[in-house]
């Protein structure tokens, strides 16, 4: 239920925008819903997003604890993955000065760190752990038209679901193995951020370059047989704060909107 109240919310605002420019319509008789810009449109864009990974970390500094004496690189912490993210603006309304977007977008981003050691029996061995972050979000912005050329993004609010895969990659001179670990569930979060817009072909194509935080946790994460991610090699304990916490995005993207 608190679900689709989070989901109707977007669709709710963009009801109430346009009824106020039916109201406009019929108060003046001017048909003003014409003279406004109405798109859609679509956009891709590369960035960073950061994040708290209190469990994932603890699991990472217990590794390099117990191979301090074989490992010739530690395996570094966790905390900032980059990636590529797609959107759509589903509706874009201008009116005056100021635009509204209903909009959708799908991030996918990935943080991959190493360790290697020397082998007893002779030769290196590495491990590594790619971490990776999906995405999926549906919100609304507000922006200010400074000229034909510049708007400032105000608010880009968005509702998100995110999901986690780790992929644990282990070689040596004999061996080589993979495994992967998901999240069971995409879990429930938001982002908030505000940016600039810069329109080298006005009004359909721009360059959007925006900051913002995002709010989001992964609390375990299972192997394929279903079995949970433990807290450390040393305890059957299972891990219930893989990630505890989001942080700061950027991203800077293209746009290209489409006119009704």
């Amino acid at each position: 239920m608190k679900r689709m109240f989070l989901v109707a919310v977007p669709i709710l605002l963009l009801s109430v925008f346009s009824n106020m420019s039916k109201a406009q319509d019929d108060c003046c008789g001017v048909g003003s819903i014409f003279s406004m810009l109405v798109q859609s449109g679509i956009q891709g864009g590369y960035g960073l997003q950061q994040y708290s990974a209190a469990g994932w970390n603890h699991y990472v500094d217990v590794y390099n604890e117990n191979r301090t004496e074989t490992l010739t690189k530690k395996m570094d912490n966790f905390g900032t993955a980059m990636g590529f993210k797609i959107g759509a603006n589903i509706i874009r309304i201008q009116q005056e000065d100021v635009l509204f977007d209903v909009k959708l977008s799908y991030s996918w981003m990935k943080e991959l760190n190493e360790a290697t050691a020397d082998l007893p029996i002779g030769g290196n061995a590495k491990r590594e752990y790619e971490l990776k972050l999906g995405t999926f979000g549906i919100g609304i912005g507000i922006s200010y038209v400074l000229s034909t050329h510049f708007d400032i993004k105000i608010l880009d609010g968005m509702i998100t679901w995110t999901s986690a895969d780790l992929i644990n990659k282990y070689s040596d001179v004999e061996v080589n193995t993979e495994e992967k670990l998901s999240s069971p569930e995409s879990a429930l979060g938001g982002s908030f951020g505000s940016g600039v817009v810069f329109y080298p072909l006005p009004p359909y194509v721009s360059i959007e370059a925006n900051v913002g935080y995002s709010l989001f946790s992964i609390d375990e994460m299972r192997f394929n047989d279903q079995s949970s991610l433990q807290v450390d090699e040393n305890t059957s304990e299972l891990m219930t704060n893989f990630i505890d916490g989001g942080g700061v995005f950027a991203f800077i993207q293209l746009n290209v909107a489409v006119p009704f």
